[in-house]
């Protein structure tokens, strides 16, 4: 009988599973979080600010002194939000030793995917519609400079909004629900949260946010519950918008 050649210096190494980050627990620190951004965020309570004696004057404009608002606001949550889920946040990093090479790929890759799919939908309704959000990030852009503004709405506000909408209405409250059913109530709350106070006024407008809002809520699932990578797709979202809006649309015919 002939005996199979014998590999010494072979072994077996066990494909490594994705780690699951586990969010934990609801903390009396994360309803306090929550009832502070629905006081403030939803309610309008942000607004209170700009009534302070002497504020808005102590601007130059109108929008800059709405921008400073926001500055306050975010600033304030992202130090809340950091302080109840930092050591998460900051752990799940380590999501990129599993599947490295599709991680890094999807980040642009999923930022790409977004784009394509809303404009494939927005070609077969025949309708291109810009919501109020995008119009003011716009007026924006003549009064605050980017810099600025890329802290503020790429690194700061995509950090409050991945706290409130990953990890805890998908990694927490999955504790009590399926994933799937948080992913879509995820979904549904973080699209619909960037239309309080300005109303839509049709639903493509909506279209951007869902489609972002699934592949955020897809990828935080699929790498384990990372808050972490989810934030870095929401950076590169943010990020890449504000570049087109700064130093992209001022280069284009006006009226396109």
């Amino acid at each position: 009988m002939q005996q199979l050649p014998e590999y010494p210096n072979y072994q077996f190494v066990p494909r490594r599973r994705q780690r699951v980050f586990e969010a934990g627990r609801f903390t009396r620190g994360d309803f306090f979080t929550v009832l502070a951004y629905l006081v403030f965020f939803v309610a309008g309570g942000a607004g209170l600010i700009g009534l302070i004696p002497g504020y808005m004057q102590a601007f130059e404009t109108e929008q800059q002194a709405l921008f400073g608002i926001n500055l306050i606001i975010y600033v304030t949550f992202f130090v809340l939000a950091m302080i109840q889920c930092g050591p998460q946040f900051f752990e799940s990093f380590k999501t990129m030793r599993y599947y490295p090479w599709a991680k890094w790929l999807m980040l642009p890759g999923g930022w790409i995917i977004t784009i394509i799919s809303t404009a494939i939908v927005s070609l077969f309704v025949g309708q291109v519609a810009t919501s109020e959000n995008q119009a003011l990030l716009e007026e924006m852009s003549t009064a605050v400079p980017l810099p600025v503004m890329l802290v503020v709405t790429a690194l700061f506000g995509p950090f409050v909004e991945e706290y409130l909408f990953r990890h805890l209405l998908i990694g927490k409250l999955s504790r009590k629900l399926n994933v799937w059913v948080c992913a879509v109530i995820s979904v549904l709350l973080f699209a619909g949260i960037h239309f309080v106070g300005a109303g839509i006024g049709s639903w493509t407008e909506v279209l951007p946010y869902l489609m972002l809002g699934v592949m955020m809520s897809v990828a935080y699932i699929v790498t384990g519950k990372s808050m972490a990578y989810s934030y870095m797709l929401h950076v590169i979202n943010n990020g890449i918008a504000l570049l087109m809006v700064y130093l992209v649309y001022p280069l284009l015919p006006q009226g396109i």
